[in-house]
């Protein structure tokens, strides 16, 4: 089962009951999902894409690993940022993905993917804070501002 964008204009996102389970690369995992968060541009972004998977935020189970992936197992509990969270089983490349510390639930773990890169990327990238900075965040709400 998967959530997609149905039409190409609008935000109308639609629950596709023919879902068949992605094949895994050779330089991809299968993820089995456990939990996805959802963020405003889940449905921002793909306005004018249709028929893609929504959803950036993920956690859950490595199924299957391909023949080149190194740094995963089957097994192992990942967390991170995908495209196509919104669904059973995603496959994806690595490079958005982490292990899932033991202390994280699923869910916790996945409502840390957009939220904090938005704040990291915007503290490191655009604020060129480094180490032994101090700063003040006045106001801060919703993912990014907690994190």
């Amino acid at each position: 089962k998967q959530w997609y964008q149905r039409r190409v204009r609008g935000t109308n996102i639609s629950f596709n009951k023919e879902y068949l389970k992605p094949k895994c690369g050779l330089s991809q995992v299968l993820l089995k999902i456990k939990s996805a968060a959802i963020n405003p541009v889940d449905y921002k972004i793909r306005w004018p894409i249709g028929g893609t998977v929504v959803g950036f935020d993920v956690s859950g189970v490595i199924e299957e690993v391909g023949s080149n992936v190194t740094d995963f197992k089957v097994g192992d509990e990942v967390y991170g940022v995908v495209d196509g969270s919104l669904a059973e089983y995603n496959v994806s490349d690595t490079k958005g993905l982490a292990v899932k510390p033991k202390s994280l639930s699923f869910t916790e773990a996945a409502a840390l993917g957009v939220a904090y890169l938005t704040s990291y990327q915007g503290l490191k990238n655009y604020g060129k804070i480094q180490e032994g900075d101090r700063v003040l965040v006045i106001g801060a709400s919703g993912g990014t501002g907690t994190a």
